[in-house]
């Protein structure tokens, strides 16, 4: 061990766990900094960053799939939200191939304070009675009903129905300016950050990219944001999740023997 950290010896490990924590089943080919930080708060080597690097330069999935940056103007911030789920944003990915299950359709809503994302397959074709089914169903049923909701003009946000909804739920609905994007600039960033996660997960499988949301949400939700510092998944339960790379128990700090002069490691029960 050093502090909280697994030392691992010079071999092929190495490169397996950075390949599991870049590409394995909990993960979604995230750059080199995230990699990063996911491996430095489980294990320690020298010259971790170099190896980081260089196995995460040379994926081919990574190369393929992930797109370029789009400049649409200077992102403008929202006011910081003071509690988890309160304040959230609100958008929807359209032009997607049909599933074999008739999603077309991404619902995506993003916590402005803990920056966690749910996304929810679905279908163009639904109406603001369906979204609504659906945000009952995901969102309110999980962390409550929100104070306030920003989203785009979209007609499922502009309806009577879905206006007189939260109205009498007591939700504010705040709505970007047309034609402008960077208005709402956390949600258009999780946007492009899904889209090149769910395009390195998916491959070959376009028929069936709902069936890899669960997986997607899950990277998405328990990586660093840069914002914040830390992950979604920490800030909302205060703790790290476990991954396929964690060992059930470590060993607590070593405490040195005053008598002896020996070190023991002390194990929590289980």
């Amino acid at each position: 061990m050093k502090g909280n950290q697994i030392f691992v010896p010079k071999g092929s490990l190495r490169e397996f766990l950075i390949q599991e924590l870049h590409r394995g089943g909990m993960t979604g080919h995230f750059g080199q900094d995230k990699i990063y930080f996911l491996v430095t708060g489980r294990f320690y080597w020298p010259n971790m960053r170099r190896d980081i690097n260089i196995i995460v330069s040379r994926c081919i999935i990574c190369q393929m799939n992930k797109g370029g940056k789009h400049n649409t103007g200077l992102y403008t911030p929202l006011p910081i939200p003071q509690r988890l789920w309160v304040d959230l944003s609100m958008d929807f990915v359209l032009g997607l191939p049909r599933t074999v299950r008739g999603n077309d359709s991404i619902m995506m809503v993003v916590d402005r304070f803990s920056k966690m994302a749910h996304v929810v397959p679905c279908r163009k074709t639904f109406d603001a009675s369906h979204i609504a089914s659906l945000f009952l169903k995901e969102i309110i049923c999980l962390h409550g009903i929100p104070a306030s909701i920003v989203s785009d003009r979209d007609v499922k946000f502009v309806s009577y129905f879905w206006k007189t909804l939260w109205a009498k739920l007591g939700t504010k609905l705040l709505f970007s300016s047309a034609f402008h994007p960077q208005t709402d600039g956390q949600t258009e960033v999780t946007n492009r950050i899904l889209g090149n996660l769910l395009r390195c997960l998916i491959n070959e499988h376009a028929m069936s990219w709902d069936l890899i949301f669960p997986q997607a949400e899950f990277a998405y939700n328990n990586f660093v944001n840069r914002t914040t510092g830390t992950t979604p998944f920490e800030l909302v339960y205060g703790l790290k999740l476990k991954i396929p790379t964690d060992v059930n128990h470590l060993p607590l700090p070593q405490k040195v023997s005053e008598a002896s002069g020996l070190c023991s490691l002390y194990v929590e029960p289980t």
